[in-house]
């Protein structure tokens, strides 16, 4: 993520910045926060923009870090000795990782007098892990300011949580999230896409690598419009242009999601509540297939849609999932009134 990318995210959280400067100036920081938020809400970009702040060569005059100097290049490289961050090692933050954390903010500073440390999706901390965290920010053995990370506060324990400030994040309105797509160079042909399924730009620039999520987009389109019209086509479809892109687990729940995505914007166009269709390259085929069919039926499609996260979550194979959903859709349409 480059410097622009991170001061634009922090910006969009200006009240939070806003806390946090006037904490650093009266010497009033916390020694442990728990940011809490939907994910693309800029809570590590904040947690960084703190450490930055401590730990910067040149604060402006309004105070904020410069972003250039060797200290916050480092913090941004995540190389910095006295930042540490910590995420899921698979699907869990174990113990020994907070040991290790424990043992590294039991040795002096190498630089300065303080340390940060940044807990990553603090919500899968196992319970040794969890208590094991709760000793130390109980019983600190060095100056640190430490942020535990989550989008579920009810996952964190009570007791961890009692020995932070907690911090929430709003979502990032629709409109601004757009804009912050857009200047980060993601192509205009997706955004609309991308911000019906997720508030995370990084979740959206990882989608964007080989050109996934224009691929996926096309795949989706292409069997929405053989569906609509009954086509058993369709179910071809399936495997020779939905199955290359859904190549794992994560892409998978993603295509899922834009099918859903699809299908909800064919009710929208019902309503006639064009303006937040996300597909709308397609607009004009939306439109016409939700003029074709009764809210009723388009409705049972979306209900079927939102059944298959379910069957992918019971370990069901997802070209399995997908082929069957076709079938069932195809179905409904033929079966139902045209209005």
């Amino acid at each position: 993520m480059t410097s622009t990318q991170e001061e634009h995210e922090v910006t969009l959280q200006q009240p939070i910045v806003a806390r946090f400067k006037a904490a650093i100036g009266q010497q009033e920081l916390a020694h442990a926060y728990l940011l809490v938020g939907p994910s693309g809400a800029g809570k590590t970009q904040l947690a960084q923009w703190v450490a930055m702040r401590l730990f910067c060569l040149h604060v402006d005059d309004h105070g904020n870090p410069d972003g250039t100097c060797e200290e916050c290049q480092r913090i941004k490289h995540r190389i910095h000795p006295d930042v540490i961050m910590v995420a899921p090692d698979g699907r869990q933050i174990k113990v020994d990782q907070i040991r290790f954390l424990k043992s590294e903010f039991s040795k002096s500073a190498v630089e300065g007098n303080q340390k940060v440390f940044i807990v990553q999706e603090a919500d899968k901390m196992t319970t040794s892990a969890a208590n094991s965290l709760l000793k130390f920010l109980e019983e600190p053995t060095s100056s640190f300011v430490a942020f535990l990370i989550t989008t579920n506060k009810g996952a964190i324990l009570p007791t961890v949580q009692s020995r932070t400030q907690v911090i929430e994040f709003p979502p990032l309105p629709l409109a601004e999230f757009k804009q912050l797509l857009a200047a980060n160079g993601i192509d205009r042909e997706v955004i609309d896409v991308a911000s019906g399924l997720t508030n995370s730009l990084e979740m959206v620039q990882q989608w964007m690598e080989n050109d996934w999520l224009k691929q996926a987009q096309t795949a989706v389109l292409d069997w929405y419009r053989l569906v609509a019209i009954g086509d058993m086509r369709a179910f071809i479809a399936v495997g020779q242009q939905i199955m290359p892109v859904a190549d794992n687990r994560d892409h998978q729940q993603t295509i899922l999601d834009m099918l859903m995505l699809v299908w909800r914007d064919t009710m929208m166009s019902v309503n006639q509540n064009t303006e937040r269709v996300s597909f709308k390259m397609a607009a004009r085929t939306i439109e016409q297939i939700g003029q074709k069919y009764s809210g009723a039926v388009i409705t049972g499609a979306a209900q079927l849609t939102l059944q298959t996260r379910r069957a992918l979550d019971q370990n069901i194979g997802f070209q399995n999932i997908v082929e069957e959903l076709t079938i069932k859709i195809i179905n409904e349409l033929s079966g139902g009134s045209e209005v």
